[in-house]
């Protein structure tokens, strides 16, 4: 399980045990389970603290599980948050670190390590280059929502450049690009052309990664028509391939038939989400609609990858953010 939705792996099984067996206590779930009751009283406590489950009203002193979708809802606000408060803090400290190099060393002279292009077209003629000598990867932060068809048709050449010769190409945007025709395209064609591209709700600047040897970021966030500084320090470049990184593993993986920016799912596989997230098992929840365990199973497996998803548990979580369920 994502540890961004604030769920460790026994959690998880916790939960869904307790959705699907509600009459078990503490004691019968450590058993079943197999592991120290003292476990089970940690996971029920972090459950607790999500919201996830809630004092009975029936037997004091028990859980119970709080409806599905609802918890569905409720660690998604909560992932929201703690996203938005990284992201934040992640542009303070980028951005301090763009005013310390942009204002040089010692008497005004530029840092070592660090060169300033000054001007858009300065920037461009830098990534150009920096495409051209790129031997293992490169990586991207897009922030700023939909892309402006000058900028999309400049990153559809570079990474065409870079993937030609068999250099990995991963690039990160926000949700709400998934909503923006030209930039969904741009993104679709980067991963049918061997690329891969992520969104995430908040970016803290604009940033390319090149071989973790070099890095543009702009000199101001705020206006990045000023140009970019362009880094080569070692000490530089690792916080912000450490930034990536992080960023990365929490970001939504878009694939080349992207479902959650276009796919609409069928009757029969929004009947089976609300089902399994009303506690129903694979072989009920097909009983109910008149199918096959192994077709419900194939079907929930489908479903799991389209969504880009580690489990069925986060298949839940992003179906109902799409509004699936």
């Amino acid at each position: 399980m994502s540890v961004t939705l604030g769920l460790e792996e026994l959690d998880q099984t916790v939960y869904e045990e307790m959705l699907a067996r509600p009459e078990l206590g503490l004691a019968e779930l450590a058993g079943r389970l197999g592991v120290e009751p003292d476990r089970i009283r940690d996971c029920l406590d972090r459950l607790f603290a999500l919201r996830l489950v809630q004092a009975s009203f029936e037997t004091p002193g028990r859980f119970t599980v709080v409806d599905p979708v609802l918890g569905m809802q409720r660690l998604l606000e909560q992932q929201h948050e703690e996203l938005v408060r990284r992201h934040r803090q992640a542009a303070g400290h980028q951005q301090a670190l763009v005013r310390i190099l942009a204002g040089g060393g010692a008497g005004g002279r530029p840092a070592e390590g660090v060169e300033r292009l000054t001007g858009l077209d300065a920037v461009q003629r830098r990534l150009e280059r920096l495409a051209l000598e790129a031997r293992t990867e490169v990586l991207t932060f897009m922030p700023g929502g939909p892309q402006s068809a000058a900028a999309l048709e400049a990153a559809e050449r570079n990474d065409a450049l870079v993937l030609a010769r068999g250099v990995a190409v991963r690039t990160i945007g926000l949700d709400l690009v998934r909503e923006d025709p030209a930039t969904l395209r741009y993104s679709r064609a980067l991963v049918a052309g061997g690329g891969a591209f992520r969104t995430v709700a908040a970016l803290p600047t604009r940033m390319v990664l090149v071989d973790r040897t070099h890095a543009l970021v702009p000199i101001d966030p705020a206006d990045t028509r000023q140009g970019a500084l362009c880094l080569s320090a070692p000490g530089m470049i690792a916080p912000l391939v450490a930034l990536f990184e992080r960023e990365w593993g929490a970001a939504v993986p878009l694939g080349a038939d992207p479902s959650e920016a276009g796919y609409v799912p069928t009757e029969q596989e929004r009947s089976l989400l609300s089902l399994l997230a009303q506690g129903h098992t694979d072989e009920s929840a097909a009983g109910q609609l008149h199918i096959s365990a192994r077709t419900a199973r194939r079907i929930m497996a489908s479903l799991i990858e389209r969504l880009g998803a580690r489990s069925r548990f986060e298949a839940g979580l992003r179906a109902a953010r799409l509004g699936w369920v």
